[in-house]
């Protein structure tokens, strides 16, 4: 586990959700042992099993397998048996993962999405490995091998498994924070904790807010409580400094202005980070403060509502960034004419 202690704020705040889930998984295992115990655990054990009863009487004397299959009409066949046994092993496998399973490093330079995705994918061999008992002792698998467990990507989670998500928490530097494919995870229950090493732009989460998703930015652990409590879907981000500080609860009110409030709103960004220009930077903080325009946002420290943009934050005809002036000035001196 990597050695940052927001780290291990954040699971402790989320431990209530991370629990159940792995508490799922028990069940569900032995539930899975429960159903093996009964219908014997291959057809090799149940001629062992039978013969040790019969003792010494059998041997040289009774066929065995012959013998136990008059008592095993009950019991699945060897192999479909072996697959049950696979979804269990991989079930109780997951669940002795402890934080790792919940825990997603992603490398300086490595995309934020696809490191989500491998990790949800991962967490989904748990419901894979569920719907493989269920076919395998329902009968619906006995006509193919069912023995390869894949992982199960988000998008495959039916609404009942995206209600049983566990909570992920995902270290990242603040260069690679590109949150704007984090959406298509946000669904059901699963929730996503950004952890920001080093510089970030001061809003990325402001593209993620819908009526549905608690959304936070934050410079602490401190006050996830709500976020934790709420039984959808949400994302947070424990942010340098220098970012804005913002919670949208979305049953806090109907409107957006009711919904978020805003702490603080940083300067004027005076360049890029990663890969998002300065422009895109104050077009994030210029949304945020227009979700918040209403009675409902207060700028923390500043007691004047966020209806009108507050210091830090770009009018609409802010001198642009020298680069951009740049790009502008070319586009200008291109001829364009002849391009359909």
């Amino acid at each position: 586990m990597p050695s940052d202690e927001r780290v291990n704020q954040v699971f402790e705040a989320l431990a209530g959700q991370r629990d159940a889930f792995r508490a799922a998984l028990g069940t569900t295992a032995d539930q899975v042992d429960h159903f093996i115990a009964e219908h014997g655990t291959s057809p090799n054990g149940t001629k062992d099993r039978v013969a040790v009863e019969l003792g010494p009487f059998a041997s040289n004397r009774i066929d065995v397998e012959r013998f136990s299959s008059f008592f095993t009409s009950a019991s699945l066949d060897g192999r479909v048996m072996k697959t049950i046994e696979n979804a269990r092993d991989t079930i109780r496998e997951l669940a002795a993962l402890d934080h790792q399973l919940f825990l997603v490093d992603v490398a300086p330079g490595e995309n934020l999405t696809a490191g989500v995705a491998e990790a949800l994918e991962q967490i989904g061999l748990a419901f894979g490995a569920a719907r493989m008992f269920d076919q395998a002792r329902s009968g619906a698998s006995r006509k193919k091998s069912t023995n390869s467990l894949r992982p199960l990507p988000f998008p495959k989670w039916s609404q009942r498994e995206r209600a049983l998500a566990p909570p992920l928490v995902v270290t990242v530097d603040g260069a690679d924070l590109k949150t704007g494919g984090l959406g298509d995870f946000l669904d059901g229950s699963q929730k996503i904790v950004l952890i920001v090493r080093g510089d970030a732009p001061p809003a990325p989460l402001v593209r993620l807010i819908t009526p549905g998703v608690f959304v936070v930015q934050a410079h602490s652990a401190n006050g996830l409580d709500r976020f934790a409590a709420w039984d959808g879907p949400g994302v947070a981000a424990l942010m340098p400094e220098t970012a804005a500080r913002f919670v949208h609860d979305p049953g806090a009110g109907t409107a957006p202005s009711e919904r978020l409030t805003i702490g603080s709103v940083p300067s004027d960004p005076t360049r890029p980070v990663g890969g998002v220009s300065v422009r895109q930077q104050l077009e994030e903080l210029r949304q945020l403060t227009a979700l918040g325009a209403g009675p409902g946002a207060v700028a923390a420290g500043r007691g004047e509502s966020t209806a009108g943009a507050p210091t830090g934050v770009a009018p609409a005809d802010a001198p642009a960034d020298p680069v951009d002036k740049l790009a502008a000035w070319l586009l200008n001196q291109a001829d364009l004419t002849d391009v359909s």
